[in-house]
């Protein structure tokens, strides 16, 4: 007679373990609109929770945002013309980098942290709200395995349309920047500077300070 499982002895990792094994894959529900005529197919927020909670509560984890840090902001400035007439409007973009914490409910001391990205862009006060939304589901998805049916590498994605490249910010930002200065020092900082033919960081652009910032995370989730 196979013996019965006892929840409370698993460890963390055993218990998202038995978690993995029992989440299936979930459907692309969502239906996003870009347009009036084109929209596209995604795995909502709703959806993730949906599947995940009763799994949870089955084998005592506990998930939840443990710290959100915002690594970039600026303001995109969109142009468009039709019939000859131009007009212009502007939406805050947000990357967040947050730490999701899942705990061991029968042993708190027990968890594991899942670092994901989150970008939000919107012209009124959303953008924070998206960018929060689309990292906390990833982390659940990525922690758990969670299969949505398609790979979303496998299309290669549109260009921006409508922004003006001109006035769009390149430029590393100051938290950035501060975040890089921590790490990189003397030596290192003078070898960053020089891999990227540059005499300082604040000339360092957004998209490979992103990139370095990532690779330390990733770093630090290894030890």
């Amino acid at each position: 007679m196979e013996e019965k499982l006892n929840i409370k002895e698993l460890n963390i990792f055993q218990k998202m373990l038995k978690a993995t094994e029992k989440i299936n894959t979930v459907a692309k529900n969502l239906k996003v609109d870009i347009s009036k005529t084109m929209s596209y197919k995604a795995v909502s927020e709703s959806d993730i929770l949906e599947a995940v909670k009763p799994i949870e509560t089955e084998f005592g984890i506990y998930s939840y945002p443990f710290e959100r840090n915002v690594i970039e902001t600026e303001v995109l400035e969109t142009v468009r013309e039709y019939n000859g007439q131009r007009t212009e409007s502007k939406q805050l973009f947000m990357r967040l980098e947050v730490k999701y914490r899942f705990v061991n409910v029968d042993k708190p001391e027990e968890y594991v942290d899942i670092t994901t990205y989150g970008d939000g862009v919107d012209s009124q006060d959303k953008a924070p709200g998206k960018a929060m939304t689309y990292a906390d589901k990833y982390a659940l998805m990525k922690a758990y395995k969670i299969q949505t049916g398609e790979d979303p590498d496998k299309e290669p994605s549109g260009d921006l349309k409508g922004v003006d490249k001109s006035k769009k910010i390149t430029k590393a930002t100051q938290k950035q920047i501060e975040i890089l200065a921590k790490v990189y020092k003397e030596d290192n900082l003078a070898k960053l500077l020089n891999a990227n033919g540059i005499t300082r960081l604040e000339d360092l652009n957004v998209q490979k300070a992103s990139e370095l910032i990532k690779k330390i995370s990733e770093k630090k989730e290894e030890k």
